[in-house]
């Protein structure tokens, strides 16, 4: 079955059941996500490990191996395919969005690793200033420890041409003033989530100790981009139709307090798909395809009593430096590493739910 079909399969499954949701664990969350980016130089090559936050830009017209044999003739800042390397202030993210989730025991046996077995299905609207998303997801626990899911997510965006944003548009040239902008964006993926409590093991109110783990090959795919032409999505412009693995990583304590979690998360991206992930790779000088993407920080939660909850990241990230002469360009298929890395503060993160 394709996952196309498996994803409408879990839809039709919803609404043909819906007559019969009292016999299901029913549950309502609404919440809105918030995040500040520190401002930085973008990448540009400064040499160290860690590329700390700065709120001074570098314009190309003051930096000579930029407009003495930089792209575009050295051309300066006023020039849509330039750019300067920083904001001065940083920039933000926010998106709100309702959750519905559905759940019945499925296959449930007698023993402690089979008892909570269980069928789910998630219903997820998101909006942001730029784009409108939903997604749909099936998830299936056979056993405490592993939750194998799919899902298909659809949506749109536009632009916000007075902040220079694109929620949705090709991105395959430096100058994209009149780009194609809008259509469709689909997400379909598969995956599975291991996770372990040792209070399932060492009974206690202060055991839980949380492991969890989830792999998921997705593939994108934007209704206006052909083979190899990148595209934007959610500002994010350098996607592409077709594979790519996605890991969320999470340790932690479970307290039994007010901060009910405390720990360490992380996220991991690459391409599968090899036609893109050997397209300009780092040992070749080129954009960094196979650049494998990581973001982890501590994570903690706070219980704010009747439903509400409050979750605080400080995300790190890693990154690629490029050279002077490239790093100005507005398109990233311009750039050329230099193979060197750094990590940065990447952003402070809010999360707020309401468990209806």
């Amino acid at each position: 079955m394709s996952m196309r079909r498996f994803a409408l399969f879990a839809l039709v499954f919803i609404i043909v059941g819906s007559g019969a949701l009292a016999a299901w664990d029913i549950d309502q969350t609404v919440g809105s996500n918030f995040a500040y980016y520190p401002d930085n130089h973008k990448g540009y090559p400064e040499g160290g490990g860690f590329l700390w936050p700065s709120y001074s830009p570098l314009d190309p017209a003051d930096d000579g191996d930029w407009t003495g044999g930089g792209l575009y003739g050295g051309a300066d800042s006023d020039d849509p395919r330039v750019r300067k390397l920083g904001s001065g202030w940083g920039a933000v993210e926010i998106e709100g969005y309702y959750r519905f989730r559905a759940t019945m025991p499925f296959l449930a046996g007698d023993g402690p690793l089979t008892s909570g077995n269980n069928l789910r299905f998630v219903v997820k609207p998101v909006l942001t200033p730029v784009s409108l998303h939903v997604e749909n997801e099936v998830h299936f626990t056979p056993i405490a420890f592993l939750v194998l899911s799919g899902g298909i997510s659809l949506g749109t965006g536009w632009p916000l041409d007075f902040l220079n944003l694109h929620g949705l548009a090709l991105n395959t040239q430096a100058n994209i003033e009149d780009t194609e902008v809008s259509g469709f964006a689909g997400h379909y993926y598969l995956g599975g989530t291991f996770q372990f409590d040792l209070a399932a093991v060492v009974p206690g109110e202060m055991n839980h100790v949380v492991v969890q783990a989830t792999a998921k090959a997705r593939y994108m795919h934007y209704s206006k981009a052909e083979d190899m032409e990148a595209w934007y999505w959610r500002t994010e412009g350098d996607n592409f139709n077709g594979w790519e693995y996605r890991g969320d990583y999470a340790l932690g304590w479970m307290a039994p307090w007010k901060v009910n979690f405390l720990g360490i998360v992380a996220e991991h991206r690459f391409w599968l798909s090899k036609d893109i992930r050997e397209s300009s790779t780092i040992d070749s000088g080129g954009w960094g395809s196979d650049f494998h993407k990581w973001r982890f920080g501590p994570a903690a939660n706070i219980d704010l009593g009747d439903g509400h909850g409050l979750t605080v990241v400080l995300h790190f990230k890693n990154g690629l430096y490029y050279t002077p002469e490239t790093v100005y360009s507005r398109w990233f298929m311009d750039w050329d590493a230099t193979g060197d890395k750094y990590v940065k503060i990447d952003r402070l993160a809010l999360a707020y739910s309401w468990n209806m």
